[in-house]
């Protein structure tokens, strides 16, 4: 990958930054990916920045802060920006709720082990290489295009299809057949009414797909299987 990654380190402790900085930089060694990190030590001084240029790609984000916390510096980034791939670091497992509404792309518990970092990073290029790739619709007469990377799921209603993303719901007249000439590996079929995207997959029961909001998708009882198997090729690190 040449494109050129802007990473954003926000933490209030020095100590902390660094640690995390030094990882970020040998892993783009090793994946041979070029990077820009830029370090913060507030959520104010990040959101002056981000406000100014919203160049950022990956921001890692540190949930307890003095001042203005991580999560709530990543709603506010959330209003305007849905690209920008969020990963937060917290020494506490009981906010993990919080990320659901931002979607954080995950979580990364201190003291950070360096091959989970790698591999959220990884995953982290995976949802930015999607960012370009969009599905236009016919949305109430307007033509509307979406991100693949926003679509958490489609469902196929009647005559229509409902895409529903990370902040919004569209309903346009096609069928599923249709808008998956547009759609990318990222995505399964996983019952006759239903495409999910595998990028917002939590877990696989026998007849859920569970999504990282906690939102409960039917899954046909003989794609149990193939669903795992999905979700191992769509990551194969993890």
């Amino acid at each position: 990958m040449n494109t050129n990654i802007n990473i954003a380190v926000c933490d209030d402790e020095a100590e902390q930054t660094e640690y995390i900085k030094a990882i970020v930089s040998k892993w783009a060694d090793q994946s041979r990916i070029q990077i820009q990190t830029e370090m913060f030590d507030s959520a104010e001084n990040f959101k002056s920045s981000w406000s100014e240029n919203k160049k950022y790609d990956i921001l890692l984000l540190d949930i307890q802060m003095s001042g203005q916390s991580g999560v709530e510096l990543a709603k506010e980034i959330r209003k305007s920006d849905t690209k920008l791939v969020i990963i937060f670091i917290t020494g506490f497992g009981d906010f993990i709720s919080d990320g659901y509404d931002v979607s954080a792309l995950h979580y990364l518990m201190k003291p950070v082990k360096e091959d989970k970092l790698f591999e959220v990073l990884d995953k982290a290029v995976k949802n930015l290489t999607q960012i370009n790739k969009s599905v236009v619709l016919n949305v109430d007469g307007e033509t509307i295009r979406i991100p693949l990377s926003e679509i958490r799921y489609i469902e196929a209603q009647d005559h229509y299809v409902v895409i529903r993303t990370v902040s919004h719901e569209y309903k346009s007249k096609m069928n599923l057949s249709e808008i998956q000439k547009s759609l990318d590996n990222s995505f399964f079929q996983c019952q006759r009414s239903f495409i999910v995207n595998l990028s917002f997959v939590y877990k696989i029961t026998r007849i859920f797909i569970v999504l990282d909001n906690m939102t409960e998708i039917p899954l046909s009882r003989n794609l149990y299987e193939a669903a795992n198997q999905a979700v191992i090729k769509f990551y194969p690190n993890e």
